[in-house]
């Protein structure tokens, strides 16, 4: 007799448009294929990028015949979550000073945002209609963690100014001054994907409206360090708003910036009031990591914790990330020279006013096909690539595609 499965009726989920384009890379038999939307930091000859103390770290971590296997407390490694927080808000911030700062460490900031997310649903009071402001661009990156957590009110607001290849932050504080009171706002320190650095003025006006209409703010600092080349330039936004009084989330990744991808390094960053207010919020996320993922990946934070506790390792790391966003500079000054000396229809300015691992090219959805089918270079389909996924090898074929497929659809 035959039995119907009990899972006939369930759809096949659909895929997001960068998973799709990579299932496409993988499919493609051409020789000459090459794939611009890599999420790690590639060093010159296309593996990743690791910085020299991390190896020396992670070699003395695993081989230590002392070491214990025990799981980690839920909220953590201690010295991870007192390294990465001094790290974001540095050592002297009065909200440390005055024990209004911690953190709970998560599996990278996707597990950051998702306990952020189901904190704030259950917590923001009886409103659990509360609204949530995301990057238009970024729209996709963050949504579903949120609708999953149960904030379904989604406000979209406008980042990107198409027409002069930059930051639309006129459009941005529109949409955040119509945006419901008391919203939720994810704040990328920069703005993924466009890679556009926010100056401090820009900051300040966007805090500004945030404490006017009393939003929270939920920071993304992703890979501090990777953007300017500079730890503290990094985090300037979210010290400043803890230095305007604002209680806030900020979620955490060290992926690329420590070259631990499979290690799921992260740690959702906690700003409160007053002290009695950050115990109860952290034991209230420490029962929410519990529930989702009870105990969180031990060896990436502790060659984190390592690093950023030894003064001498810090400043090796230090160095590391600033040679890795300098070869990052001048691949983006390349591309951009490239393009001007083969007389392609615009101006590439804007790839070089950007910062940190990816460059939003401002290529059109068809452009970014043309790519694929044409010449067999696979980017988001956004636009946005991975800066150091370019090399010697390759610069001047994508270069040349580019140029190719801008001129032809002109």
């Amino acid at each position: 007799m035959t039995t119907l499965s009990v899972f006939l009726d369930v759809p096949e989920a659909t895929k997001d448009e960068d998973t799709q384009q990579e299932e496409t890379y993988l499919k493609d038999r051409n020789r000459k294929k090459i794939f611009l939307g890599q999420k790690v930091l590639l060093a010159e000859d296309g593996q990743p990028w690791i910085p020299l103390p991390v190896r020396k770290v992670y070699l003395q971590i695993v081989n230590d015949p002392t070491r214990n296997y025990e799981h980690l407390p839920v909220s953590g490694v201690e010295e991870f979550i007192r390294g990465v927080t001094e790290l974001a808000l540095g050592k002297n911030s009065k909200a440390i000073l005055h024990n209004k700062a911690s953190g709970v460490q998560t599996p990278g900031t996707t597990g950051a945002f998702r306990i952020g997310a189901e904190f704030l649903h259950r917590w923001c009071g009886d409103d659990k209609r509360i609204s949530v402001c995301m990057p238009l661009l970024a729209y996709d990156r963050y949504h579903w963690i949120f609708e999953a957590a149960g904030l379904t009110t989604i406000c979209p607001y406008r980042i990107w100014d198409t027409e002069h290849m930059g930051l639309a932050l006129p459009e941005m504080l529109e949409d955040l001054e119509k945006s419901p009171d008391f919203s939720i706002v994810v704040l990328p320190t920069y703005c993924n994907p466009t890679g556009m650095r926010l100056s401090s003025d820009n900051w300040k006006q966007i805090a500004d409206v945030m404490k006017r209409k009393n939003m929270f703010p939920f920071f993304h600092l992703k890979d501090q360090g990777l953007s300017s080349g500079d730890v503290d330039t990094d985090a300037w936004p979210v010290r400043y708003f803890v230095a305007e009084d604002f209680e806030l989330f900020c979620a955490q990744s060290f992926s690329a910036s420590f070259g631990l991808y499979g290690e799921r390094i992260g740690n959702l960053l906690i700003v409160t009031r007053s002290n009695e207010i950050l115990i109860r919020v952290r034991s209230q996320l420490e029962s929410l990591a519990r529930e989702i993922w009870s105990t969180p990946p031990c060896t990436g934070s502790r060659v984190v914790a390592t690093i950023l506790n030894n003064p001498a390792l810090y400043v090796e790391w230090k160095d590391s990330v600033q040679m890795a966003v300098r070869r990052l500079m001048i691949i983006r000054e390349k591309i951009r020279e490239k393009l001007r000396l083969l007389e392609t229809l615009k101006s590439w300015d804007h790839l070089t006013k950007q910062i940190g691992l990816f460059a939003y090219t401002g290529l059109t959805v068809t452009q970014v096909d043309l790519l694929a089918r044409k010449k067999h270079i696979y980017i988001l389909p956004h636009g946005q690539m991975n800066v150091s996924a370019l090399n010697a090898n390759n610069l001047d074929y994508v270069t040349q595609s580019i140029h190719d497929v801008t001129v032809n659809e002109n």
